[in-house]
């Protein structure tokens, strides 16, 4: 038996391989990180307070768990938001997918590519292409001070709407900046290098949201580009359970079915709706006919560009606005007892989040599912299945190429342990 814990990942986790005799007797990918148990910690909590408490289920995609909250939170109440709050809370999620995607593709995805240890060695031969991540990543991180006020753990969005508008000058100022990077990155995430192993992993069934856009917001869940689910009917078809050691739940379609979320589901599910130099540069790695799983890290590249692309037009027509004013804008409603159920695309993939609440609209129970519990069943598949290959070729050293397949789901290793009862 060998164990390894994976390098390059958010959070903490382990790779248990047994083999005996050349033969694959079991994989296991074990999560390290203890339980932290949110869900139970909003159980009696105010509505007000529970937006504030789950995004800080994790730093690099607050964004998300914040508005995907918030979202829940007026839907159980029957709110409907004006125009000009969906399109900031769009802005708050582009900015955070730049920052998210830029930090794993080429932090710590790429430098499998190019056969070095760290981002650290890559930059050394490299160093144009770091600093683009970098500049990349810093326009995310700008992008979510700007809009939710702060670059980590959000406070603008609230039940309603926003609690203060970014000011307009500062908003065409991050405009010009992302305008100034399409062509850069077009040009860099073009002409990366292959894994050797990309054929090693294949992707069976993927599941993203699909809604008249390519969007991060809205629209049903689509299963393998055929199927589609409402959001709120998710439970019927996707069923969760926790297995020990690990904390973290796992997630089955029809109780049987391993699949992936993530970047790549979403271009599979939606290339037709890639426009502009996004659909080229989809068009270009030749996604759609990709079946892969670290076809997730090229799909990343494709919605930097997509993300480049939505951030100056979602700024003009925020700027167009005629009640265009830094003051929030928040609308009146009554709280009282019901269950709201809301989901987003995070980077990672599909999030949802559930709550019922009381009268007085204090939380009776929540679920929350998040993109690398939904991940997981599947990495443990595709890692048995290349492990078995690498073997039968002859290969006894498995660690780097399972490490490899590991980062191509960008986990969130912290968003994952969400076990209720431990």
């Amino acid at each position: 038996m060998k164990e390894t814990l994976i390098s390059r990942v958010e959070g903490h986790g382990r790779i248990e391989v047994k083999v005996r005799k050349g033969e694959l007797q079991s994989i296991k990918l074990n999560i390290l990180t203890p339980p932290r148990l949110f869900e139970k910690l909003i159980v009696g909590r105010h509505f007000s307070e529970v937006p504030t408490i789950v995004s800080r289920i994790c730093s690099i995609c607050s964004a998300s768990h914040r508005v995907v909250s918030v979202m829940a939170l007026e839907n159980a109440f029957g709110i409907k938001v004006p125009e000009v709050v969906k399109l900031l809370r769009r802005l708050l999620l582009h900015g955070e997918t730049l920052e998210s995607h830029a930090l794993h593709l080429f932090i710590l995805a790429l430098p499998d590519y190019y056969r070095k240890a760290s981002f650290v060695e890559l930059a050394k031969d490299a160093p144009d292409l770091v600093s683009l991540g970098f500049r990349l990543k810093g326009l995310g991180n700008r992008i979510q001070e700007t809009v939710g006020g702060r670059a980590i753990h959000q406070i603008t969005p609230v039940v309603g709407g926003m609690s203060a508008m970014p000011p307009p000058g500062e908003l065409e100022s991050i405009a010009r900046e992302a305008e100034a990077l399409i062509e850069k990155t077009c040009v860099t995430l073009k002409d990366l290098p292959e894994l050797e192993l990309t054929p090693l992993a294949q992707v069976e069934n993927w599941v993203s949201l699909s809604g008249k856009e390519y969007e991060y917001t809205g629209g049903d869940i689509l299963i393998n580009g055929k199927e589609r689910l409402k959001v709120e009917d998710f439970s019927m078809r996707f069923h969760e359970s926790s297995l020990p050691p690990s904390y973290v739940k796992h997630t089955l379609l029809d109780n049987k079915k391993t699949f992936m979320v993530g970047a790549f589901a979403r271009v599979l599910n939606n290339t037709s709706k890639l426009k502009g130099r996004a659909g080229a540069l989809c068009k270009d790695l030749g996604l759609a006919r990709q079946r892969s799983t670290f076809m997730n890290n090229p799909a990343q590249a494709v919605e930097l560009v997509f993300c480049l692309e939505r951030v100056s037009e979602i700024i003009e027509k925020l700027l167009k606005t005629h009640a265009w004013s830094e003051d929030g804008v928040v609308v009146d409603f009554t709280p009282g007892a019901g269950t709201g159920v809301a989901a987003i695309e995070a980077p990672r993939g599909l999030l949802l989040h559930r709550y019922s609440l009381d009268e007085r609209g204090y939380v009776l129970d929540g679920d929350i599912v998040t993109p690398t519990a939904l991940n997981l069943s599947e990495m443990e598949r595709t890692l048995r299945n290349m492990a078995q290959h690498l073997l039968e070729e002859g290969i006894r050293e498995l660690t780097p190429s399972l490490e490899m397949l590991v980062r191509a789901f960008d986990p969130c290793i912290s968003c994952s342990v969400h076990l209720l009862e431990v």
